[in-house]
Formats: C-alpha cells, structure tokens, sequence
C-alpha cells in the first residue's frame, strides 16, 4: 500500500519498534504501512469515531493483518496502557487537542520511547508545550502535499530538556536548518510573505494595541528574515 506525501513523512520518522499506537488513525493508513514494511512489528489502531475505525477495520481485513494490527474505540490515550505501545502517533489535529490528549494521558506518553506528532496550526504553541511538559524534541521534518507545507514533530521524554535560548527556533525547527531541508527556503519564504501584509494591516492602525502589535510583527519579520539571509541564500 502506498502513502501519500503527509503520511509517508509521518511514517518515516517511526523507529523500528515492538508496538506503535496511532491515535485518530482515520482509515488506518499508517499502522497497515508501518506493519507490511516491518517498521514495526503490532499496531493499534485507534479513533473516538465509529465510523472511521470501521474503516480502519475494513482496511485491516483486505489485507489480512488482524493478527497484527488491532483496532480500539475510545478517547485520545485512554485506549492504551502505561507502555503498552512504545511510539505514539498523534497527527492530523491542532496544537491544542494534541497537548490536551498527551496531558490527560500523561503516564502513558511518557511511558513511550517517541511521539511523532503532526500538528495542523499551532506548531509555535506545541513546541512549547512539550518543551514545557519536559519533553525533548529530537527531529522534525517539513513535507508538502497539495501545495500545503506540513510540520511533524518526533519527541521523546526528557527530564533535563532545556527551553530555547532564541525564542524563534520555536517557530523554526533547528534541525530544519542543520540538515538544509529542501523545503525550509520555500516554507521561510511564504512566512515572510505573511509576515509583510501582517505589518502593512497593522500599519492603518492607530491605537496603541495595534502600535504594540506591529512592533512585534516587526520584530518577527526581522527574525524569519535574518535566518533566511543567513542560512538559505
């Protein structure tokens, strides 16, 4: 079976593993790949909606893989036990549903060996919260699909992690700009664009919130620009 762009990248960040646990697995897409390319050896498959696990079910039975790949019904990490599933895969949601699901399963998430998480907006936010919650950011990867640039994120439980001492790289993955992703100028560039109408709306307002916020859209603008003209051209 073959992935689409998202779901490979997700995919490819998996360590090799005993069991991984994908919460909100839709169709079941990734734990049937995970399994068929021997990245990992069980599954679980999970998702609060009906519907879509019967898809997942569905799935698994054309491919005769129930007796790796099981499916349970249920709320974000409620469905596992502490280090049942040593990766966990969260992707597909916002920041804040994903930080709300590792938080109300706290033992559980940080029983697992990685977290490959994939957020759809807010990825400022849950880099910070997981810096926050001691948990260590180990790689991230950018990929695009239909025109759309999507950020994944692998952590893993670290009692001794550090916070940033550039609050940017909170917005601009470091790893990113170490191994000089093919996608990073492309990414920057449409950030940078962004960030420009930001201050140019700003700039027709005339109270004192909108001088504030344009000071720090400002800011921004010259932070994503100093990393562009430093590491990209």
């Amino acid at each position: 079976m073959n992935l689409k762009p998202r779901l490979h990248a997700i995919a490819d960040l998996v360590p090799f593993s005993r069991k991984m646990a994908d919460i909100g697995t839709d169709h079941g897409y990734l734990p049937l790949f995970l399994v068929q390319h021997g990245r990992v050896t069980s599954a679980i498959a999970s998702d609060v909606s009906a519907g879509s696990l019967k898809k997942a079910s569905i799935l698994i039975d054309q491919y005769n893989m129930n007796h790796a790949i099981e499916t349970r019904l249920g709320n974000g990490l409620s469905i596992l036990s502490p280090g049942e599933a040593e990766t966990i895969i969260i992707a597909g949601m916002g920041a804040v549903l994903i930080s709300e699901i590792l938080q109300k399963g706290e033992k559980v998430a940080r029983n697992a060996t990685t977290l490959i998480l994939q957020p759809m907006i807010g990825q400022e936010e849950l880099r910070r919260w997981l810096i926050q919650n001691q948990y260590r950011i180990k790689d991230e990867e950018l990929v695009k699909e239909s025109n759309r640039i999507y950020e994944i994120i692998a952590a893993v439980p670290d009692t001794e992690v550090k916070a940033y001492e550039n609050d940017i790289y909170y917005e601009i993955a470091w790893s990113w700009i170490i191994k000089k992703h093919p996608l990073l100028k492309e990414w920057l560039v449409k950030k940078i664009r962004v960030l420009k109408e930001i201050v140019i709306n700003l700039e027709k307002g005339q109270t004192h919130s909108a001088a504030i916020q344009r000071l720090e859209a400002k800011e921004k603008l010259r932070q994503y620009e100093e990393v562009y003209h430093c590491h990209i051209r």
